[in-house]
This record gives C-alpha cells, sequence and structure tokens, in this order.
C-alpha cells in the first residue's frame, strides 16, 4: 500500500512579508544616508574663494567648525534610523506576536475552565498556518469535551436504574475518557 508522501509544510510567514521588512529596512537606512549626504553637501559645497593664504586659513578653522556638524549629522542619522528601525519592528512583531498572544489567552481561558474558543486573527497576521493549526486543535478538543460530557451524561441517566449498573456504566465511561484524554498526555504529540 502505498502512502501519499507529506506535503512540505507551509511557509509561517506570507510570501512577500519578508520582502517587504527587508525593503523597509533598506529604505530606512537610505533615508538616513540620503540626510546624512545633505547636511554634509549643504556644510561642504561652498567654494574656497581667494588667494592661498584665505584657502589655506579657511582650510585651518574648517575642523573646529566640522565638529558640531559631524555631532549633529551623526545624531540625525542616528535618530531617524534607528526611530524608522525601531517603528518598523514594533509593526513586524504586532503582526507576529500578537496572535501568539491572542492563543496564549485562549490556552489560559480553556486551563481556567472557560468553555473553549477559537482565535480570531486581523488582516495581515502572519504565521497563519500555526493559527489554522490552533483553531483546528481547538475544534478536535471541543468535540473531545462534548463526547466526554455525553458520556458522563448517559452513565449519570443509566445511574437511575440501580447501584451495580450506576457503578459499572461510571467506571465504563471514566475508563472511555482517560483513554481519550490520554492523547493529550503524551510527550512528543505522537498519535
Amino acid at each position: 500500500m502505498n502512502m501519499p508522501s507529506p506535503s512540505p509544510p507551509e511557509p509561517l510567514f506570507e510570501h512577500g512579508y519578508r520582502l517587504r521588512f527587508i525593503l523597509r529596512l533598506c529604505l530606512a537606512f537610505a533615508a538616513g544616508a540620503a540626510a546624512l549626504y545633505a547636511i554634509f553637501y549643504l556644510v561642504l559645497s561652498r567654494p574656497l574663494t581667494g588667494d592661498y593664504a584665505g584657502v589655506f586659513h579657511a582650510l585651518r578653522n574648517l575642523s573646529v567648525f566640522l565638529r558640531p556638524v559631524i555631532a549633529v549629522s551623526v545624531l540625525v542619522y542616528v535618530l531617524l534610523v534607528c526611530g524608522a528601525i525601531a517603528a518598523l519592528c514594533v509593526y513586524g512583531l504586532h503582526k507576529i506576536a500578537g496572535p501568539l498572544y491572542r492563543m496564549e489567552r485562549v490556552m489560559e481561558e480553556i486551563r481556567e475552565g472557560a468553555p473553549t474558543r477559537t482565535v480570531s486573527f486581523r488582516e495581515g497576521d502572519q504565521i497563519e498556518p500555526l493559527a489554522r493549526a490552533f483553531n483546528g486543535w481547538i475544534g478536535k478538543l471541543r468535540q473531545d469535551r462534548r463526547r466526554w460530557i455525553a458520556a458522563m451524561e448517559d452513565a449519570e441517566r443509566l445511574c437511575l436504574q440501580d447501584d451495580a449498573t450506576c457503578r459499572g456504566r461510571m467506571e465504563q465511561a471514566l475508563r472511555e475518557i482517560a483513554i481519550e484524554m490520554s492523547r493529550y498526555n503524551r510527550v512528543g504529540g505522537g498519535p
């Protein structure tokens, strides 16, 4: 019997997401470099006129003038580039960490006994395959919970007959539930 070959896993991130992120980083660096170039061009593009002594005197005093210009231009570059990169990273993490945070909240609610619910995702959120798998797991957990509750309700219904039937049916229902719950207790997540 031929087993179908497993399909390659879906990438967690949209194909264009990484490219757009890298392009935005490049644009941030380019904007910083353009600002640095503009500052240096405006400061250093003045022609040196006059005779040799005048040019020599202008160049000699240039070092005192250039220190604050270089300090300000580097500060502008760092603030512009670091600010743009920080904003870009916050936006990127928002698209990745947001779904993870929502999944974590749903798991905490389930652990505290709240009814199981799927996780909603915003437009443009990344890690969509993980989100679909998580919501699929939540759906399976809902089905299992319903089946467990039905088994216990069926056993309770039979308790109205006699104690022996009640005890036997309760033990059987608990064994069935324990077998099904053992799937959730396995390390490694295999069947």
